[in-house]
């Protein structure tokens, strides 16, 4: 599975901690096949789509992620700190609403809704566990705050709700094991840093595109089925061994002068 451009784009950015010039940008995708051209072209569409915002001109700016845009990398990341460890009360978050009525808007609020772990029940009823507990009640605070309805908290009551099949929970689980052991599959006694960056991005790639579509349920609701929680422990050995040599890929370009340097010496 090849990662798209873009996503590579946000995985530089992501692993860097910092906001990067183009030629950085550059420097850093090109062991993965990026050219220069396909870079700057990504990075202007990227803007314009409010994936990313840019910092200053646009030869000399630096770019980093849009605040939606953080929204989703750190949603990522909390699914991989986890722990299952918290305990749940068997309670549901419900909530009603009126979908807005343009396309595009309600499109974006769906995309969100399931990023979020929400499946919908019945036209504009979304559910979900309350838990992480003080996660999900923020996320139903998120969406009920909007004046787009309102949101309830209680137990199912009646004939029993097929979990498994809301949220896919045998695919996920099987897509996540099989990812997992293609992960284990793979060699962290890499060639040089640069090499142990290239496949720190294609491995932390795969995981976010796949961990993306964690809904974030407790042990209770996944049963038997443990394939997440075995790709989570499974990538953080990964990254365990391979993360700093990858670092220090990042650390020499940290070394290189960016153009906003460059053009600064070149005045003096």
């Amino acid at each position: 599975m090849n990662i798209p451009s873009r996503a590579t784009i946000v995985g530089i950015l992501v692993l860097a901690g910092r906001r990067l010039s183009a030629a950085q940008l550059i420097r850093l995708a090109s062991p993965l096949g990026l050219s220069a051209t396909n870079v700057k072209s990504h990075l202007t569409r990227m803007v314009a789509a409010g994936a990313l915002d840019r910092e200053g001109p646009a030869r000399l700016g630096t770019y980093g992620p849009t605040a939606g845009q953080l929204l989703l990398i750190d949603g990522i990341q909390a699914r991989l700190k986890e722990s299952p460890e918290e305990p749940w009360d068997r309670t549901w978050l419900m909530l009603a609403f009126r979908l807005p009525p343009k396309r595009g808007h309600r499109e974006r609020l769906r995309a969100s809704l399931w990023f979020d772990g929400w499946r919908p029940v019945i036209s504009d009823v979304y559910v979900r566990p309350a838990w992480p507990r003080t996660w999900s009640e923020e996320s139903a605070r998120k969406y009920s705050e909007q004046d787009l309805g309102f949101c309830i908290r209680g137990v199912f009551m009646g004939p029993p709700v097929d979990f498994a099949a809301l949220y896919d929970l045998r695919g996920l689980d099987s897509e996540a094991r099989r990812l997992a052991a293609w992960i284990r599959r793979r060699s962290t006694a890499t060639r040089s840093p640069q090499a142990a960056f290239v496949e720190r991005l294609k491995v932390g790639g795969r995981v976010a595109q796949l961990i993306g579509h964690d809904p974030r349920l407790p042990s209770a609701i996944w049963g038997e089925r443990r394939g997440m929680q075995e790709l989570v422990d499974t990538f953080r050995r990964f990254e365990e061994c391979i993360a700093p040599q990858a670092q220090d890929f990042l650390n020499l370009d940290s070394e290189q002068p960016t153009s906003s340097s460059i053009a600064t010496r070149g005045k003096t």
